[in-house]
């Protein structure tokens, strides 16, 4: 039977937050081995700023510092090793760092938002923080007097020092007794509840006390402060730990704390405990107490995308009436997040839709192209192939490369869920809070090119829909991992899954395709180069020039340059060489000789068509207009 309350997202991010701090009890030890490579002061350090967060009235401040202490020294592990031989535990250990300093800010915002939810997660904190739990005589002592206060009628924590439960744990702080159980207790622990009990009340009458147009301002500044910080906390441990294996969990409070915040501060709805102190001095009962629900969260398969979302196999199985569950806790199809605020109303408690609006009456991003180079030698169009007729190009000892003209005519990027309308891309990253990493520069062999992490709308107002002398490239990243609301736009296509004869020896095999994002202004280039894999590049947004050459052309590689080895790009230049472009190094007439020699063919890829780029064939891309493209590599 779902306990009142249940249907309020913040209040079910504040129980996953407790479900995910009380890992860190007495049974953590058992799974402390995962981390063991990592050192013990470091593991030590975080397990106890999660039992910190797990005290009633913990020093945020303190435990936030602590744990970027912990972020820090493991971010650095990953500059000591190459990415492929960096041991797992250090990705783990700043993943979860991450996800507990999100949960310090999660208890933050949610103490702005609806104060009564952390008053009342204090109040049931605060009558056991401070004992002492070394031996087991004195656990099961401490967990007798729990279970005897919480036969006690509770409700609102009392903020009226003259009421019989606030006397109660006055009692229980000074070792006095407390339903016939005597607990002792150091005079310093005795201080230290007395001393938050009345730094809680102060707190709650000060919130209370803030009612005037400035304090609501500055209330509303730090909520969207806490709210970048915590999407910024998450968003920093998938790009940079990927996720420390632990991706479904991360999209999981991600989505939850999207539909929380859509909601109002302090809501009105009826199941809301009221922030009034109860005018009897016996509290009402309490709506919130019970057991946590805890699941897993589970992204669905990336095989193949769903693009609805199917009932669950048993109505009832969700994570508090929210994430459909198969029977055994999995996600039976992709989280859909409603476009448009959910009306929240006394009767009504906001739920998630599937109903899209209509883009159409939306802006898209210019179609302006700066340059649009010749096309001199066409690469040949035709229709989807079947997979036989593919698989037999595939198959010939040297495929040429082909535009597919109708091979994704379905996808929802292209049409219902356009990418290419600013507004949709931006509802689903979160109203561009997420994080993305960019590429500052022309081309990544330029001197001067860069590499920031922004968050989306930065990145959108910065370098796409706005004029710049720099540019941003979202290049070569694996968003759909990052942001599963934008991989149920897309499907991989069925040639992925054919069998290409050759691959380049050492190249390891993939077990599924492997996709990657490509989101510019006008003039990005991806300099001349070589990839290990057969490709699918898709154009979903704008225009795109490709040049390829074959891999017998004699293209001159570059060397190894800072201790990178670059032997996979060319050492020519493209744009410079024919002009499109300013020299950025130097150059000579026997280069661009040698460079005129060369046999390519080259295209223009429009939007819905898809390249297929053979293993082995070098290939300069150059974004005419705004462009949104999508990778598959696959063997």
């Amino acid at each position: 039977m779902e306990k009142e309350g249940t249907d309020d997202p913040l209040r079910k991010l504040i129980d996953h937050g407790n479900s995910f701090i009380s890992r860190y009890d007495s049974r953590y030890e058992k799974s402390a081995p995962i981390l063991e490579g990592c050192g013990e002061p470091l593991v030590e350090l975080l397990v106890r700023q999660a039992r910190l967060m797990s005290m009633a009235t913990p020093d945020h401040d303190l435990i936030k510092r602590r744990l970027d202490d912990i972020l820090s020294a493991s971010y650095n592990k990953f500059y000591a090793y190459l990415y492929k031989d960096l041991p797992p535990c250090w990705r783990l250990l700043y993943t979860e760092a991450a996800i507990l300093k999100f949960w310090v800010l999660v208890f933050e915002w949610a103490r702005i938002r609806q104060p009564e939810l952390i008053r009342k997660r204090v109040w049931d904190k605060m009558e056991w923080e401070d004992f002492e739990l070394d031996t087991p005589a004195r656990r099961e002592e401490v967990h007798e007097i729990k279970a005897r206060f919480q036969k006690q009628p509770k409700g609102t924590p009392p903020r009226n020092p003259s009421s019989v439960v606030w006397h109660q744990l006055m009692q229980l702080s000074t070792g006095t007794e407390v339903g016939g159980v005597h607990v002792r207790r150091s005079r310093e622990a005795s201080s230290r509840v007395r001393e938050r009990l009345q730094e809680w009340q102060r707190r709650n009458e000060q919130e209370d006390g803030q009612q005037g147009p400035e304090q609501q301002q500055q209330k509303q500044e730090r909520e969207e402060e806490l709210l970048s910080d915590m999407v910024k906390t998450l968003d920093l441990a998938l790009i940079l730990a990927g996720g420390g294996g632990k991706h479904d969990e991360i999209h999981g409070y991600v989505a939850l704390l999207e539909k929380a915040a859509s909601l109002p501060s302090n809501d009105n709805s009826p199941d809301k405990i009221s922030s009034k102190p109860s005018e009897s001095e016996t509290p009402r009962q309490d709506p919130f107490l019970g057991h946590t629900r805890t699941t897993s969260l589970t992204q669905p398969p990336t095989k193949r995308a769903r693009l609805s979302l199917p009932p669950p196999t048993n109505p009832s199985s969700t994570i508090d009436g929210w994430l459909p569950l198969n029977a055994s806790g999995e996600l039976v199809g992709p989280v859909a997040i409603s476009d448009e605020p959910p009306v929240n109303t006394q009767q009504q408690t906001p739920i998630i839709t599937q109903k899209p609006p209509n883009w159409s009456s939306h802006p898209s991003f210019s179609p302006y192209e700066p340059f649009t180079p010749p096309v001199t030698s066409p690469i040949p169009r035709l229709p989807s192939p079947s997979l036989t007729t593919f698989q037999s190009h595939l198959s010939s000892p040297s495929p040429q490369p082909l535009i597919l003209t109708s091979l994704v005519p379905s996808w929802p990027a292209l049409a219902a869920h356009p990418w290419s309308k600013p507004s949709y891309l931006l509802s689903r990253t979160f109203s561009g809070r997420r994080l993305i990493p960019v590429e500052i520069g022309r081309s990544y062999v330029d001197e001067g090119w860069s590499q920031k992490i922004l968050p989306f709308s930065e990145f959108l107002s910065t370098y796409i829909t706005s004029p710049s002398e720099s540019k941003g490239y979202l290049a070569q990243h694996q968003l759909f991992a990052q942001l599963p609301q934008l991989r149920s736009d897309i499907t991989i296509p069925d040639l992925c899954y054919t069998s290409p004869a050759n691959r380049p020896d050492g190249t390891p095999e993939l077990e599924e395709p492997m996709l990657n994002a490509w989101f510019g202004p006008p003039g990005t280039i991806t300099p001349l180069h070589t990839d290990p894999y057969h490709n699918l590049l898709v154009q979903v947004v704008g225009r795109k020039y490709v040049r390829l050459y074959p891999p017998g052309a004699g293209v001159k590689r570059r060397g190894e340059e800072a201790g990178v080895d670059m032997g996979n790009t060319a050492a020519f230049d493209v744009g410079v060489l024919e002009g499109w472009d300013e020299a950025t190094g130097e150059g000579g007439d026997e280069e661009e000789k040698e460079f005129k020699r060369l046999e390519y063919v080259d295209c223009i890829l429009e939007p819905g068509e898809t390249l297929y780029i053979p293993v082995g064939w070098w290939h300069y891309v150059r974004g005419l207009s705004v462009s949104f493209s999508v990778s598959f590599w696959w063997n």
